[in-house]
């Protein structure tokens, strides 16, 4: 066990008895999650009754971490504090909930919170803590393993290939394997080759043969994949540093800072439908961003006063 989560099973004992957190809420959703899984017997016959079984399972398992989320905010934690600190500031400045308001979306920004904002030298986030908490909230291994599968996701940038039905095919820079995924967005994709900045959730439990766009594709236009390439060939170098990343893994998931791809959908806002969202420009190259400010400092927060959506 970690050390954020170990400080916080020694306290959630104490604050359950004491009265400090109430978890019937979130029993009855883990009741409620547990019944979908048993729900669940052939992807065919839950399409058939008008839902997708594993947006449904992903979706479930999204609303129960986000009440234990509720229910840690009233541990008394001082570990926890860096954690709401950090959420407040970035609602605070980028406004989460779609255009016109604001181009980060409610799912991308909650998949954020939950699962890419890492505090401490473990890089604990709030669904490692979950998992770490898992026998103590009494988590059956169905639930564990959806939710390990949304806590190893990140971001990336997909080339799109085509479709298959109701199905886009997707294949991320770098990679050569073409991912069949169902997008709950709409979005069915424009032209081949168009690239887009998506969470793609994986397959689960040995019974579907599809992923999920999980959240709102961001279609990424004036800069083509050799734009794309070139970003990451100067950024991931090996090397931790303020500019660059150890790997691709730790640049798309954590990034520069902790809001460092806020930044960039922020500042990169084009234009917006129901179901996509466009971006241009590059992370590192300020000008090519139509609403960065003149000094190009992407690492940090965007002032209200600065806005230009």
């Amino acid at each position: 066990m970690k050390k954020i989560a170990g400080k916080i099973a020694k306290r959630l004992g104490k604050a359950q008895s004491n009265k400090v957190v109430d978890l019937s809420s979130y029993r009855q959703s883990k009741q409620e999650a547990e019944t979908l899984f048993s729900q669940i017997k052939t992807t065919e016959q839950n399409i058939q009754n008008g839902r997708d079984p594993l947006h449904a399972v992903y979706t479930h398992a999204q609303n129960l971490l986000s009440v234990l989320t509720e229910c840690l905010q009233e541990i008394p934690e001082p570990s926890l504090t860096r954690f709401w600190d950090v959420f407040a500031k970035a609602d605070e400045d980028y406004m989460p909930g779609g255009p016109p308001m604001s181009p980060l979306t409610t799912s991308y920004f909650n998949c954020w919170l939950l699962f890419d904002l890492a505090i401490g030298l473990d890089k604990e986030t709030l669904t490692t803590i979950v998992l770490d908490l898992s026998h103590l909230l009494g988590l059956n291994q169905q639930m564990v393993e959806v939710m390990q599968a949304m806590q190893q996701s990140r971001m990336g940038i997909y080339e799109f290939m085509g479709r298959n039905h109701d199905r886009v095919l997707l294949k991320e820079i770098g990679q050569e394997d073409i991912i069949e995924c169902l997008c709950p967005a709409g979005y069915q994709g424009n032209r081949l080759g168009e690239l887009w900045f998506a969470r793609v959730l994986p397959p689960l439990f040995g019974m579907f043969n599809y992923s999920m766009v999980f959240t709102t594709p961001y279609v990424l236009q004036q800069t083509d994949k050799n734009d794309w390439v070139a970003y990451l060939q100067r950024t991931v170098t090996g090397k931790k540093s303020k500019t660059t990343a150890s790997n691709l893994d730790q640049l798309m998931k954590y990034g520069l800072s902790p809001c460092y791809w806020h930044e960039y959908i922020f500042e990169s806002y084009l234009d917006a439908r129901t179901d996509v969202i466009f971006l241009t420009g590059l992370p590192d190259i300020a000008a090519s961003r139509p609403h960065a400010r003149d000094t190009g400092k992407f690492n940090t927060l965007l002032p209200e006063k600065t806005r230009n959506l």
